[in-house]
């Protein structure tokens, strides 16, 4: 297993829709590879890490709702989608703060749908399907926006992206010692 770079916004590659995974792309290379991503988030620490993230241009997300910080009581859960669909969506909205990986320090305030039914295919090429609620189906749709090409930098107002592009570059020309 291998910690990944995880790429940051405004990378090219985290503005472009992901290409579907082959069928002669199923098999243990894609299912060691995202152990890796798994591995790559959960060391970071986050919720959920989408193929983009790391360089690579496949449907490909990995995602654990259950390490959510602030339910204690929520069991771990690692999902492998390759190819997902979004196949139902509620018309029930939720609102919440969310943040990325690719995006570190910026916080930004989102609408999702509160129930989601998604459809892909496990590392291996079998079909799965399941309903997501709550903060499970906003973890989801978050890193299916990966997928598309759109990151919370996006999402965010033109003062706050240039806000973060001077924080970013400032931390960036600051020597360590300085920090």
């Amino acid at each position: 297993m291998a910690i990944l770079e995880i790429i940051e916004a405004p990378h090219p590659v985290l503005a472009a829709k992901a290409r579907p995974v082959r069928d002669d792309e199923f098999g243990d290379a894609l299912a060691a590879h995202m152990q890796d991503m798994a591995e790559t988030m959960y060391a970071a620490p986050g919720v959920g890490l989408a193929a983009p993230q790391v360089g690579d241009s496949r449907r490909v997300i990995v995602a654990d709702p259950g390490n959510d910080p602030d339910e204690a009581d929520d069991e771990r859960q690692l999902y492998l989608m390759v190819n997902p669909v979004i196949i139902e969506r509620s018309r029930e909205m939720i609102e919440g703060e969310e943040q990325c990986l690719s995006v570190p320090e910026m916080t930004v305030r989102v609408r999702r749908h509160r129930r989601i039914v998604v459809r892909w295919r496990d590392p291996y090429g079998a079909p799965r399907e399941e309903a997501f609620e709550d903060w499970a189906a906003t973890v989801l749709q978050h890193e299916l926006d990966h997928l598309d090409g759109t990151t919370l930098y996006d999402r965010a107002s033109r003062l706050k992206r240039s806000r973060y592009v001077k924080r970013r570059k400032k931390l960036v020309r600051e020597p360590l010692h300085a920090r």
